[in-house]
């Protein structure tokens, strides 16, 4: 995680993050630790899958901690 500005919603600390998903893609967010988006891109997402252009709800976004 690394620290780059206060979330402009609640002030906490908005952190970059890069996490693997339960399907192997890669997923980073910047957001703060209260839940406040500011992006979500996920990268290896298989090209064949199709996304309603004007859906901008994010349903769900699950990680796992491997220790």
């Amino acid at each position: 995680m690394e620290f780059h500005e206060n979330c402009k919603r609640c002030q906490a600390p908005v952190f970059l993050n890069r996490t693997t998903d339960w399907y192997g893609n890669t997923v980073t967010t910047l957001n703060c630790w209260n839940g406040h988006y500011k992006w979500v891109k996920v990268d290896d997402v298989e090209s064949d899958i199709k996304v309603d252009p004007k859906a901008h709800v994010v349903s769900s976004i699950g990680f796992f901690d491997i220790a």
